[in-house]
């Protein structure tokens, strides 16, 4: 094997070497915006399970009305 050969070779190899370093970094990159994403994912399930109860108990408190002023109207109906 020629000299040029070996020189072309390892140029190729070097090459490669940059790309896989590249493809490493840019995977760590991602690997950290996933693990914010997962971490905000959960924080606005959270968030929404905390507006779904705030909502329930508003609807519980809005039912509770409904019902006392049926009540308060067929009391008066029936006097």
């Amino acid at each position: 094997m020629s000299i040029e050969s070996l020189g072309h070779l390892e140029s190729k190899l070097q090459n490669l070497i940059d790309k896989l370093e590249l493809t490493r970094m840019e995977l760590e990159e991602l690997r950290t915006a996933n693990n914010r994403m997962e971490q905000e994912n959960a924080e606005l399930k959270q968030e929404l399970s905390a507006w779904g109860e705030r909502v329930g108990a508003l609807l519980g408190k809005l039912d509770n009305v409904s019902e006392d002023g049926v009540t308060e109207e067929e009391v008066a109906y029936e006097a």
